[in-house]
């Protein structure tokens, strides 16, 4: 078998910085990113809901005084 010249037909070598920053990423990046976007997600809202009910709470406590 002949080898192939890639070269000739216009392909590039990429060393392994330019692989890990070419658009498009990996399946553990995708993964570790869609996870850490989730978990802001409903650390945010669980947040937001335990402010809402503390507020509803102290304004029946202080407006049945």
């Amino acid at each position: 078998m002949k080898n192939l010249e890639l070269k000739n037909l216009g392909v590039q070598e990429m060393n392994t910085k330019e692989m890990s920053t070419i658009e498009g990423g990996g399946v553990l990046g995708d993964l570790l990113g869609g996870l850490v976007k989730e978990a802001l997600f409903i650390t945010t809202v669980t947040v937001a809901s335990t402010v809402a009910f503390v507020k509803q709470q102290v304004g029946y406590i202080f407006g049945s005084l």
